[in-house]
């Protein structure tokens, strides 16, 4: 510093010890409550599996008994009325066991387990296309490898929890879902032609939905990125990197491939 004719040296030194083991402290925080996060949906995901499971064998079991035991009773039944009551029952069975595999693909889609991935993302969007009257295009691309258990129902989770935000608040006619394969990444785009959102609009009250999503990203090293669309409407998009969700015989078949 110019000090009339000399020069001299100004020295300000802060002591940053206490930050730094505040924001260390901080970050171990944070790594604790993912962890505990992540736990809490794989203990989440677990017991609505094995509830599912009990839904979908033993109920459905019992009221398929229960529908021929009544069907059984038809013949027996000499009355007109009576039969067209036993018809009512039989009809209140069929229909009970709609809503029971409903409520039990709601819990956890069995076909996820049975068939894969995109099998049970493209029944999510044939089943959301009738429930919340939205119009679906698909494009999964097949290039991408099978992915890991956990990480298939994380990703098909998200793409519920953002079909479920398009019903709730985009006021949308149309909704696109694109998951393919970009680089060593998987990236899941879900669009719309609604009203559009902000960034913001993760940290409204009751919005859950969103932070849903990014917390699930996050779980396997991934990110969120929301915004608009091209056209119109709003877009969120998750890229998830190859090597942690990518099952190890998915990602043996690619670099064979190459």
């Amino acid at each position: 510093l110019p000090d009339h004719g000399a020069m001299s040296v100004q020295m300000v030194i802060n002591d940053i010890t206490e930050r730094s083991r505040e924001r260390l402290e901080l970050e171990r925080s944070r790594r604790g409550f993912r962890q505990l996060s992540a736990s809490l949906v794989q203990a989440r995901e677990d017991e609505r599996r094995g509830i599912a499971r009990e839904l979908h064998d033993e109920l459905g079991q019992w009221l398929t008994a229960l529908k021929m035991e009544l069907s059984s009773l038809l013949p027996a039944v000499p009355a007109a009325g009576a039969q067209a009551r036993v018809q009512a029952m039989i009809g209140m069975v069929d229909e009970t066991v709609r809503s029971v595999r409903r409520i039990a693909t709601d819990l956890r889609p069995l076909m996820l387990d049975e068939l894969g991935l995109s099998a049970a993302i493209e029944a999510l969007a044939r089943e959301s296309e009738r429930r919340l009257d939205l119009h679906i295009q698909l494009r999964l691309d097949p290039s991408t490898p099978p992915l890991k258990q956990d990480a298939a129902i994380a990703v098909y989770r998200m793409i519920q929890e953002a079909l479920t935000n398009v019903a709730r608040h985009a006021q949308a006619s149309e909704v696109g879902i694109e998951f393919r394969l970009v680089g060593k990444e998987v990236v899941l785009t879900v669009h719309d032609n609604g009203v559009g959102f902000s960034e913001r609009s993760m940290f409204r009250d009751g919005s859950h939905g969103l932070m849903g999503i990014r917390e699930r990203a996050y779980m396997f090293g991934g990110q969120l990125e929301i915004g608009a669309a091209q056209r119109a409407g709003g877009c969120v998009t998750v890229r998830l990197p190859l090597g942690r969700v990518a099952s190890g015989n998915g990602t043996r078949r690619r670099r064979d491939a190459s």
